[in-house]
């Protein structure tokens, strides 16, 4: 009985593992390198048309987020976070009135 079970475990282990072990999929990572390669393209068209307008790199990518200013292991504080809104909302102004 013990053999049988140990044998049932190690065939499982074994099944388990062969996805693992089956190599890389080659049809997913052609297709990625092609999306890749075609990227800078639609990119480089998609620029020439706005050149002229300086807002897409003036505008923030990322929402604002404050650090953490109460408690034991603060790692800002409320007067910091105030001068980072400030500064986040002088930004997105400043984005809009470049948009327009």
């Amino acid at each position: 009985m013990n053999k049988l079970l140990i044998a049932l475990i190690g065939s499982w282990t074994l099944i388990a593992t062969l996805p693992a072990v089956a190599g890389p999929d080659w049809q997913i990572i052609e297709q990625a390198r092609k999306a890749k390669q075609s990227a800078p393209s639609e990119r480089t068209s998609g620029t020439a048309a706005t050149s002229g307008t300086g807002a897409q790199r003036m505008c923030p990518a990322e929402p604002l987020v404050l650090g953490l200013d109460h408690g034991p292991r603060a790692t800002s504080t409320p007067q910091l976070n105030q001068q980072r809104r400030e500064r986040y909302e002088a930004q997105m102004k400043a984005c809009q009135g470049q948009a327009k």
